[in-house]
């Protein structure tokens, strides 16, 4: 399901410019799998839990659904972005 998601995510949010409707949509998605994925993620980690691999791949999804949140809806204030971007590339116009 995360796969799938992200995948969506790259074609409907990052490929194009989303009318508010996907926008909305993909809010609403994350912030749920977002849930869902903790919650199972909790249970696999359990140390009785019978399949440990479980836990690791749950993990990785988490932290790529964590990385999804944090890039569209905890963006870097303009005035940020324009300081590290000079800081990098310090003579560009």
């Amino acid at each position: 399901m995360c796969g799938r998601f992200l995948a969506w995510e790259r074609q409907e949010t990052l490929r194009a410019a989303p009318a508010a409707k996907i926008q909305e949509e993909h809010r609403q998605c994350l912030k749920w799998l977002l849930g869902l994925t903790r919650l199972l993620h909790s249970l696999a980690a359990d140390p009785e839990f019978p399949d440990k691999s479980l836990a690791d791949e749950l993990e990785g999804r988490l932290l790529q659904l964590e990385s999804s949140w944090r890039m569209f809806y905890e963006a870097m204030p303009a005035r940020q972005a324009e300081e590290l971007l000079n800081e990098v590339f310090p003579n560009e116009p």
